[in-house]
């Protein structure tokens, strides 16, 4: 049996492992070596037609300008849970099709201890460049309340990006954000929502349309790009000025803040920012480039 390469993430405050399928030779359709009921550990990734992962961080060619695979998640933990995908085009969230039924977000329940397969499609077209499958943890699980712990857990994305074999334009840029503030000491994190710019307290809850701030940060040792997405309810929403897809350029040390507009909801709901790195420069021997990261969710409340 050939030797298979995966990509461990592990969440300390649970004990969970989040695993993706990744493998730079013939990685087959099957449950991975160790990982079986009870080992306490999620994995994922597309399938083709014959049952091969496809690497995280590959390139996919379309067939009649269609990304057809199957999504597998193993969700070998004690419990039931629930889980939501939505697909990005060019960071942009596009539809797709579930066993032939149209969704913009697909939910799903897994039980404990067992996996789930089903056939995801998405539409390209000659300007597609990058294709991200990004996958939540219960969706539908809101928290007003400060718990690290939850919190911890839930913040995490998992993510799944491509590159997209095409012949067509480059896709247009994503517009710079232009920051409000610039902050080169203190705490920092790759992507927070907070009541205050010069401080990072967590924000578990907040009213529809209040204004708060958006901060971009980089912890690491060389500039950072990123592409910038908010979602509300697990759909994308505007940036400000009707801007979906924002790009930020961070220097090692650096914080950038934005002071931001909540979006107007009619009942409690799921915000999240998402920080994606390396726009349109996924590959399979770069970890970061097919990582994404989340801001702690805000419940936003009418």
């Amino acid at each position: 049996m050939k030797k298979k390469l995966l990509i461990a993430i592990p969440l300390i405050l649970i004990g969970i492992s989040v695993w993706i399928f990744y493998n730079k030779t013939d990685n087959t359709k099957g449950v991975q070596p160790g990982f079986r009921e009870g080992s306490n550990t999620i994995s994922y990734g597309l399938l083709d037609d014959d049952g091969k992962v496809m690497n995280n961080g590959s390139t996919l060619e379309p067939i009649n300008n269609k990304l057809e695979y199957t999504l597998s998640l193993s969700n070998f933990i004690e419990v039931e849970r629930e889980y939501a995908v939505m697909v990005l085009r060019n960071f942009e969230q596009t539809p797709f099709t579930v066993e032939g039924k149209p969704y913009s977000v697909y939910t799903f329940k897994a039980k404990p201890n067992k996996s789930i397969e089903f056939d995801l499609s998405v539409a390209t077209n000659d300007r597609t460049k990058e294709i991200d499958y990004l996958i939540f943890k219960k969706p539908n699980y809101l928290i007003d309340k400060l718990d690290i712990s939850k919190m911890d857990t839930l913040q995490e994305v998992l993510p799944m990006r491509f590159m997209v074999k095409s012949k067509g334009e480059e896709p247009k840029a994503a517009t710079d954000l232009i920051p409000d503030d610039m902050v080169k000491e203190g705490p920092n994190d790759t992507i927070f929502v907070s009541k205050q710019k010069e401080e990072l307290i967590i924000l578990p809850a907040a009213k529809s349309g209040e204004r708060v701030f958006l901060s971009v940060g980089n912890i690491g040792e060389k500039e950072e790009n990123y592409h910038i997405i908010a979602l509300n309810e697990w759909q994308q929403v505007s940036l400000g000025k009707d801007q979906l897809v924002g790009h930020v350029a961070v220097n090692p040390g650096e914080r950038k803040v934005f002071e931001y507009k909540l979006p107007q909801v009619r009942h409690d709901s799921n915000f999240q920012v998402i920080a994606l790195p390396k726009p349109y420069e996924v590959s399979e021997s770069d970890y970061e480039s097919t990582d994404v990261s989340g801001s702690i969710r805000t419940v936003i409340k009418p």
